[in-house]
C-alpha cells in the first residue's frame, strides 16, 4: 500500500505526460490468512520519470513491458494476517479486527491522501497546477478491491456476488477534489472463499 499511497505524492513532481493507473486487491481465505495482489500499470513517461531517479521502477515486484508500451509493476503477498500488516508495502494504513460472529472488520485509512493534496495544493500557483495535473490524469484511477466469503457492510461498491467490495478514486477527481474520498474505506466481511 505504501507504493501506491507513495505514487500520490508523486503526482506533484511529475511532468503532465506522466500517467498510471494502480490497483490493490486483498482476499481473506480464511479468518486468520491474507493474499494480496498490488498492480500499478504506468505509461512511458511515469515508467521514465520514476526510474530517472536511479531507483528500479519495480524494486520488490514482478516489472513487465505490455504491448501497448505501458509498463506494470506486480506485487504479491500471501500470509498471516499478523504478517500482511508488518508488511510495509501492504500493512501501512491498514487495520483489521475480529468481531464477533468470525468477522472481520478492514480499514484503509485515506487521510493521507487528502492531506498531501491539500498541502501540494495550498502552495503559491497550487490550483493552477491542480487543473493541469487533473487534465493529465484523466481517465486513470487508484482502486482497492477487499474480499472474503461475504461482504456484511462496506462504504464502498459491493459486487454483484457479494464477495467483494470495491472503492476507487478518479485520478483527476483526486486533484481537483470533485471525487469524495472518505476518510478511510472499511469493510466489514466474512473470510472465505
Amino acid at each position: 500500500m505504501r507504493k501506491v499511497l507513495s505514487f500520490v505524492t508523486l503526482l506533484f513532481t511529475l511532468p503532465l505526460a506522466a500517467c498510471f493507473d494502480a490497483e490493490m486487491t486483498i482476499a481473506f481465505p480464511d479468518a486468520d490468512n491474507a493474499e494480496a495482489t498490488m498492480v500499478m500499470i504506468a505509461t512511458q513517461e511515469f515508467y521514465d520519470m520514476a526510474s530517472s531517479s536511479g531507483e528500479p521502477f519495480c524494486d520488490t515486484g514482478t516489472e513487465a513491458q505490455l504491448d501497448d508500451g505501458r509498463h506494470s509493476c506486480t506485487e504479491t503477498f500471501s500470509g498471516s494476517i499478523d504478517e500482511a500488516l508488518a508488511d510495509p508495502d501492504l500493512g501501512e494504513g491498514m487495520s483489521i479486527e475480529r468481531r464477533d460472529g468470525g468477522l472481520l472488520f478492514v480499514s484503509f485509512d485515506l487521510s493521507d491522501m487528502t492531506s498531501d493534496l491539500t498541502d501540494a495544493t495550498g502552495e503559491a500557483g497550487g490550483e493552477e497546477m491542480k487543473a493541469m495535473m487533473a487534465a493529465a490524469f484523466e481517465g486513470h484511477a487508484i482502486s482497492m478491491n477487499i474480499s472474503g466469503a461475504e461482504i456484511v457492510e462496506t462504504n464502498g461498491i459491493v459486487s454483484e456476488d457479494g464477495k467483494s467490495a470495491r472503492l476507487s478514486v478518479p485520478l483527476d477527481g483526486f486533484i481537483t477534489g470533485a471525487a469524495e474520498i472518505p476518510p478511510s474505506f472499511d469493510v466489514l466481511l466474512l473470510p472465505g472463499n
